[in-house]
């Protein structure tokens, strides 16, 4: 039980997270807004890491957490680059599927298979996933569909191994793990910032209102990865992770609440399917 709620608190700091920074994407480049989010995410994790304890630190845990913050970091630019090149309705959901996927089997194959009543939550909880994603397009499909389409699997196998890689950390290493995740992440921007500033990506964000956009996507984004972590050593990774992937629910409920957008009739059922697979994977525990 412990791990369920902690999981669906990682969703609920997720989408809180993808929310403001879908705000900052609208004003600043991506590049910019993951950048300046990684940053303050390590900041935290190196003030969070420390107060939480930890008893045995092992070089392996430290490079599953090195490993796992390279996996998200090349996982979220793809998505980006998917959103830009093709249609959202396709794009998001796609990507959510695939995320959830790669810790799903993982879990089937190498732990222990859940109980009927928890099968079918998990299957209900993949298709809220897929409709709460899944938003309106009109018009042609764009010219690069296709590529959109692949990339954004990319996305999500990238985003989804960081589940699996982070989860093979012991408990006994506390929060280091994503300190090494985000130190990984945050030397592989620098990296890239020569290119970056070739291609006239880095602007410098203006008004404390968009700092605190970025600012607050990267605490939503490194607290989400924390509790993730926490959960993961509580319960299965395939129910942790389905639980945790229900997060665009969070994202959709923020929309509709501080910038009045109403779900569609698609994303309403998943709200509804959600709630459904919740219970069913809580009870049938």
């Amino acid at each position: 039980m412990m791990g369920a709620g902690l999981a669906l608190l990682a969703a609920a700091v997720y989408g809180a997270g993808d929310f403001l920074g879908g705000l900052a994407v609208r004003r600043l480049h991506a590049f910019t807004v993951v950048a300046i989010g990684q940053v303050v995410g390590l900041l935290l994790m190196l003030v969070a890491a420390p107060t939480l304890g930890a008893g045995e630190v092992r070089i392996a845990d430290l490079a599953w957490g090195a490993a796992a913050g390279l996996s998200t970091l090349i996982g979220i630019p793809l998505l980006y680059l998917a959103l830009a090149l093709g249609r959202m309705s396709v794009v998001a959901p796609v990507t959510a599927l695939f995320s959830v996927a790669v810790p799903v089997v993982w879990g089937l194959i190498f732990a222990a298979w859940p109980s009927p009543i928890v099968a079918a939550g998990l299957a209900l909880a993949a298709l809220a996933i897929l409709a709460v994603s899944r938003e309106s397009d009109r018009g042609p499909a764009p010219a690069n569909a296709r590529a959109a389409f692949w990339i954004a699997i990319a996305a999500g196998l990238g985003i989804g191994w960081f589940y699996v890689l982070i989860a093979h950390t012991e408990p006994a290493a506390g929060l280091w793990p994503l300190v090494a995740a985000r130190s990984a992440s945050v030397a592989l921007v620098l990296l890239a910032i020569p290119l970056v500033l070739r291609r006239g990506w880095v602007r410098r964000p203006t008004g404390a209102g968009l700092w605190m956009l970025i600012s607050g996507a990267g605490a939503c984004d490194a607290a989400a990865n924390a509790l993730y972590l926490l959960a993961s050593r509580e319960g299965q990774l395939a129910v942790i992770a389905m639980l945790t992937s229900l997060y665009p629910a969070s994202t959709v409920v923020l929309a509709a609440a501080v910038l009045g957008e109403r779900p569609n009739r698609i994303q309403a059922g998943g709200l509804a399917l959600a709630l459904v697979a919740v219970l069913l994977i809580v009870g049938g525990r």
